[in-house]
């Protein structure tokens, strides 16, 4: 199975801080859908001041990345930030 990732690149500055919040507010709604366990076990991401990464190699990881997608939609606006899925490694 192949990995793969999200990579959100924000064309204005903005803070880890920001980012982080509006990642953990879409991995609670993946949790109210797949439970807190499955979200635990699958969940990933990275965020540094204009940057984030998912990944979205599970059902999981692709619903973080969409709300993560709409709530940033909402706070900056759709031209504010690029999305570039990249194919990762083999999963074991």
């Amino acid at each position: 199975m192949m990995a793969e990732i999200c990579k959100f690149s924000f064309k204005q500055p903005l803070r880890k801080e920001a980012i982080e919040e509006r990642i953990a507010l879409a991995i609670i709604t993946a949790e109210c859908v797949f439970g807190q366990a499955t979200v635990r076990l699958h969940a990933a991401y990275s965020a540094t001041d204009d940057k984030a990464v998912i990944d979205v190699s599970s059902a999981v990881g692709e619903h973080i990345a969409q709300v993560f997608t709409g709530l940033m939609i909402r706070h900056l606006g759709e031209e504010s930030f690029c999305i570039e899925r990249i194919p990762t490694k083999e999963k074991p």
